[in-house]
């Protein structure tokens, strides 16, 4: 462990003559790993841009924005994967037709329970356009229980016809469609290319051809993993060579989302059928263990991310207007963030206390945590003459550690007087396979006493044990993030490239492929975290109305900002893409 310092006694004339951006020399970094990454000046705006318009306020009595809150679950005894825990399906999609059939598809086989769960019984939300025309009618339930394993007794699902006309199918929703669809369909389909081209019961649907197609690829998918987890690896095969024609990297984001996901299910049946060894082959990318770790460090896809993608600013502006709100009244600031990265959060705290009128501040100390310790003292460098160039009295602290199960308190240097706060942006989901780390973490925190800790990570439920739930819950989640990603940058953009084909890709192969302690990318929602914490004594704090209002102006400034949906689950706040929650953000206190 090194613990290191930086420190600034305010503005330094000599030492930022020119002045200095919190991303000055980021594009630098970015260009010697990546040609296409955006230049220092283009990533310069990221937080002068926002600055300019949206300031950082305490006021209170906002109206409030967000007003959906989702039920909670009482009580889960210990933190261990929940295979009820369901993914928050938001649209229902077909109706059924006046003549319907009954059912043909076995109720009892797991994947049809897991995407009827997902696709045919979701939450009920207003649909417009296409969606209206697909929207399942209110008579469409279950007559026993699935997950029981009893006889299904109800009505077939069918496409109706789009009477509006005009609309487009977002990718999950597509997917959705080709849920209702592999359902209703149970014949056999391997090797009926012709499925492709006149699919059963579309054709009058309203769909536009490309609607079609796409979604009889994606139930050609589905079909395949059914197969998979039927252990009918022939028969899967045949599927997947069929979605490899179909599919392609560069293509419709339905086609990139079955390139990836059928990547996937070919590498399972590979090693289940012993075609493969467990071990990742060298030409197929990076292996999850590196996936984990640069997606918690200062890789140069995040300055990407940050300046395309509506998340980012919007967890992290709401976050820190969280932690502003708990040490308004206090002079002395010390904030700890876990896996700071390229510490950009950390710059919107800094430019909010250095304008903060109302109670100006001593000083600010932030102590990044992190493995690298290189990694951490330029990080630190950065924010230090960043601090010069807002005349705020600053210093910066390093804990470099391994592994955080070898975190300890004495680590931290913690002044008497100083507001403590913690900021954590995907650390608790990452050492979900390492229960003794995240234990450790948690008790050293809660040993420090810190006013508020800020909590981020993927709403999302990718730690069952049942590889077709996992593979249907991922299949929805991802649908909705490449969707995002499509919107925001072009098919043939290289930087899309690296998210899609580096970090989406490889979490797939993680969750599809992998299982037990290989299985490394695992997430769970917010609903898992609270049973998890509450052993800890840690109390769910509400999210300021202000912070809600805030991130919903933040979302305007994007390329379809109004596809970026906020929700409340209970005292969070859900951040997600067309009504598919993606990620939480939450306060927490000790007890």
């Amino acid at each position: 462990m090194l613990n290191s310092m930086f420190y600034s006694e305010g503005f330094n004339p000599n030492g930022a003559e020119q002045g200095y951006h919190p991303q000055q020399g980021f594009g630098d970094e970015c260009a010697g790993k990546q040609t296409q990454f955006f230049t220092s000046e283009d990533m310069g705006s990221v937080i002068d841009d926002l600055w300019s318009i949206y300031s950082f306020s305490q006021e209170t009595g906002i109206e409030k924005v967000v007003t959906l809150p989702s039920s909670v679950p009482e009580s889960i005894p210990e933190f261990v994967p929940v295979q009820t825990m369901h993914f928050n399906a938001t649209r229902p999609l077909v109706q059924s037709s006046r003549s319907s059939m009954m059912l043909e598809t076995n109720p009892e086989n797991p994947m049809v329970q897991r995407i009827t769960e997902l696709a045919v019984l979701p939450k009920k939300k207003a649909c417009t356009g296409v969606l209206a025309s697909l929207e399942l009618q209110n008579s469409y339930k279950p007559s026993h229980n699935w997950l029981q394993g009893e006889k299904l007794n109800g009505e077939i699902v069918q496409v109706a016809t789009n009477s509006s006309g005009g609309s487009t199918l977002s990718t999950e929703e597509i997917v959705r469609v080709a849920a209702a669809r592999y359902i209703e369909l149970s014949s056999p389909i391997e090797g009926d290319n012709s499925i492709l081209r006149h699919p059963l019961g579309l054709s009058s649907s309203g769909l536009t051809s490309e609607e079609i197609q796409n979604v009889e690829l994606a139930r050609l998918l589905l079909a395949a993993a059914d197969k998979v987890s039927n252990q009918q690896y022939d028969r899967a095969s045949n599927l997947l060579r069929q979605c490899e024609n179909f599919s392609s990297h560069l293509g419709h984001p339905v086609q990139r989302l079955v390139y990836y996901f059928s990547d996937a299910l070919q590498e399972r049946i590979n090693r289940e059928t012993g075609r493969l060894s467990a071990k990742r082959p060298r030409d197929k990318g990076i292996p999850a263990e590196d996936l984990v770790k640069e997606m918690l460090a200062d890789h140069p896809i995040h300055l990407i991310t940050q300046k395309t993608l509506p998340f980012s600013q919007v967890i992290q502006f709401t976050s820190i207007q969280t932690i502003l709100d708990n040490v308004a009244t206090m002079k002395r600031i010390h904030l700890i963030n876990l896996s700071i990265k390229h510490g950009l959060q950390c710059t919107i705290l800094m430019q909010a206390l250095a304008t903060r009128s109302s109670c100006p501040v001593d000083y600010l100390r932030i102590t990044g945590v992190g493995t690298s310790e290189e990694s951490l003292l330029v990080t630190g460098q950065r924010l230090v003459s960043f601090a010069e160039t807002l005349s705020l009295s600053f210093d910066f602290r390093v804990v470099a550690v391994a592994d955080i199960k070898d975190l300890r308190e004495d680590m931290f240097e913690i002044e008497p007087g100083e507001a403590l706060a913690i900021y954590s942006s995907l650390d608790m989901s990452s050492m979900i396979v390492r229960p003794n780390s995240l234990d450790n973490l948690i008790r050293v925190m809660r040993k420090l006493k810190p006013s508020i800790m800020a909590i981020v990570d993927l709403e999302a439920n990718h730690n069952s044990p049942s590889f077709i739930t996992r593979f249907t819950e991922a299949l929805f989640f991802y649908s909705a993030y490449f969707d995002c990603v499509d919107c925001h940058l072009d098919r043939t953009d290289g930087n899309r490239t690296i998210i899609e084909g580096y970090f989406f890709a490889e979490a797939i192969r993680s969750i599809i492929v992998a299982e037990g302690s290989e299985r490394l990318v695992r997430h769970v929602g917010i609903g898992i975290w609270r049973a998890y914490f509450a052993r800890f004594g840690l109390v769910e704090a509400d999210l300021n109305e202000w912070s809600s209002y805030q991130a919903s102006l933040l979302v305007k400034q994007f390329v379809q900002g109004s596809s970026c949906t906020l929700d409340k689950n209970g005292k969070s706040l859900t951040v997600g893409w067309k009504g598919t929650p993606l990620y939480f953000i939450s306060a927490w206190k000790f007890q």
